[in-house]
């Protein structure tokens, strides 16, 4: 989806804006994103990956368990919501994770699992 919005007024700006929210939060965290981990994260500590997982769960409405595969110099080799759930649970399959784990080729994991 694009918008185009050049020659827009406030008023036209501000239903844009109603109409599209959700897309336009998921793109100001894609641009984040790039701008703050540029050239691949590399979560080193845990406020690295509270920043990293904050800016990949903000706009989740359920509960899911998503998962970050590392490699061995814990750069980010995929960041993927594998389970998802309802408001109030999430069920998890580790023959799924362990199978993508493998696929990736990672090093590590960081399970994540947050309450909406």
């Amino acid at each position: 989806m694009s918008l185009v919005i050049a020659d827009s007024g406030p008023e036209s700006l501000a239903l844009i804006a109603a109409q599209h929210e959700d897309w336009i939060i998921q793109q100001a965290i894609m641009l984040l994103e790039n701008r703050v981990f540029r050239g691949g994260p590399v979560l080193e500590s845990p406020a690295a990956v509270r920043d990293y997982l904050r800016l990949k769960l903000v706009a989740e409405p359920n509960e899911i368990l998503a998962v970050v595969f590392l490699n061995s110099q814990h750069q980010v080799l995929a960041f993927e919501p594998l389970f998802k759930g309802t408001v109030d649970q999430t069920p998890v399959y580790p023959r799924v994770l362990i199978q993508r784990a493998l696929a990736l080729n990672a090093s590590a994991l960081i399970l994540a699992h947050q309450h909406p």
